[in-house]
């Protein structure tokens, strides 16, 4: 009887020596950052916000933005006729910090290709991006991109 106790007790993972934590290929929180990425590409400026905090930080290469700038400036693209199409997410992991007594921190990064189009003018951008995740909306998000495609995009 023991022994299919013990057999039937759930083992814990554990991770290895050293380790801060784990990278997962599947997640709601990936799910999210896919869902805010679409959103953006659809032109769909209020399920793109719905995947943020209110109080959700961007780190836009230099700048330092708030929610409301940031889709500021996707509300400008989108009055001067520029659209941003998702071509394709190449790679997409979510990062969990996991260390004992803290909760869990979660960090999607993302590398993303995506074409700017205005008028007969189009240019390929591509997108580093790392959201930081809790409670199920992105509370900070890092963004490297080649600004030239942009201002070209926008003469």
């Amino acid at each position: 009887m023991a022994g299919l106790m013990m057999s039937c007790t759930k083992q814990e993972s554990k991770l290895p020596e050293g380790a801060m934590g784990y990278i997962l290929g599947k997640s709601e929180n990936i799910d999210l950052s896919i869902k805010s990425m679409n959103a953006l590409s659809e032109g769909d400026s209020a399920t793109y916000r719905s995947t943020y905090s209110e109080d959700a930080i961007f780190y836009d290469n230099a700048d330092t933005i708030s929610l409301d700038q940031n889709v500021s400036i996707f509300t400008t693209m989108k009055a001067k006729g520029v659209t941003m199409k998702l071509d394709k997410i190449v790679d997409i992991k979510d990062m969990a910090y996991d260390i004992p007594g803290k909760p869990t921190l979660h960090y999607v990064l993302a590398y993303s290709w995506f074409t700017l189009t205005r008028g007969d003018k189009s240019a390929k951008v591509i997108i580093n991006s790392v959201d930081e995740i809790k409670d199920g909306k992105q509370v900070k998000e890092w963004l490297r991109y080649d600004t030239k495609s942009f201002v070209e995009i926008l003469k």
